[in-house]
């Protein structure tokens, strides 16, 4: 029998994964009751399809997307959800609307070359919020923003009665990390960030942008492989950083994040 005056979170959320290939990133459809918010979407066309075909499945009514940063594994097939759920709202904060402009178009015509029939058809831009939380049924999701970190901006999603927060990719969960930024301090230093904040509040789930929910053990998980990577490329030779790398995190997904981009960040090919 119960006791107290204990209701449970009328909030809901629910992940899904995109494939390796289109690196593993996270969307999540966050609801209260019927209404859902669709946290950032994928990269790759036939994620997206089954992303879209999911979100159907639910049952719920989809009035919001959200999209947390400007990164295409996070934002790149929009325009397959609006066609699929028309008279959705794409929304953001003010300064990752500026991110996506000034880095969209280059992004998606880099990328409209490279993928195919998994490319977009069309890139979207988010339009920009007035104010610092959103309306999901009854509830209240607070927006966190972050400032540079693995990506310019971290538009996160704070919710209150679930004692959790959606983290963007301020966090990874069993992942290699995006460095191509090459802006690991600033990364550490919105963990600082961070880790105040959830203590602050409450936070005890995180629901990081790549890989599985976690407690926040995932925060120094993070700056576990930062300091690591930190120290790798500290040899001068990318393939002696990529074996450090790879020994120590040997069940890292997306490995094509640390060979593929943040490596030769670090050690560019000659003439480039």
């Amino acid at each position: 029998m119960t006791t107290g005056s204990y209701a449970p979170p009328r909030v809901t959320v629910e992940r899904f994964s995109a494939s390796e290939p289109g690196a593993w990133s996270n969307s999540y459809l966050i609801s209260d009751a019927d209404d859902a918010l669709l946290f950032d979407v994928f990269q790759l066309r036939s994620d997206a399809r089954h992303l879209a075909d999911s979100v159907e499945a639910s049952g719920k009514r989809l009035g919001k997307v959200w999209i947390s940063h400007a990164h295409p594994d996070h934002f790149l097939q929009l325009d397959l959800i609006v066609e699929r759920f028309p008279g959705v709202e794409v929304l953001t904060t003010p300064n990752v609307v500026e991110d996506l402009k000034a880095d969209g178009p280059w992004m998606f015509d880099l990328l409209k070359g490279k993928l195919g029939p998994e490319a977009a058809e069309r890139l979207v831009v988010p339009a920009a919020i007035d104010g610092s939380s959103l309306t999901l049924g009854s509830s209240t999701l607070e927006v966190v923003e972050f400032g540079a970190g693995e990506a310019k901006h971290h538009a996160c999603l704070h919710l209150p009665d679930r004692q959790a927060f959606v983290t963007s990719d301020l966090i990874y969960n069993g992942a290699h990390l995006y460095l191509q930024e090459r802006n690991p301090e600033g990364w550490l230093a919105r963990l600082d960030e961070f880790d105040q904040f959830a203590s602050e509040h409450g936070v005890q789930t995180l629901h990081p942008g790549h890989g599985p929910a976690g407690g926040l053990s995932l925060i120094p998980g993070t700056r576990e492989y930062l300091h690591a990577f930190a120290t790798a490329v500290k040899t001068g030779d990318a393939n002696s950083a990529r074996e450090a790398l790879t020994s120590r995190f040997p069940d890292y997904r997306v490995e094509q994040f640390l060979t593929a981009f943040s490596l030769p960040a670090y050690f560019p090919a000659p003439g480039k």
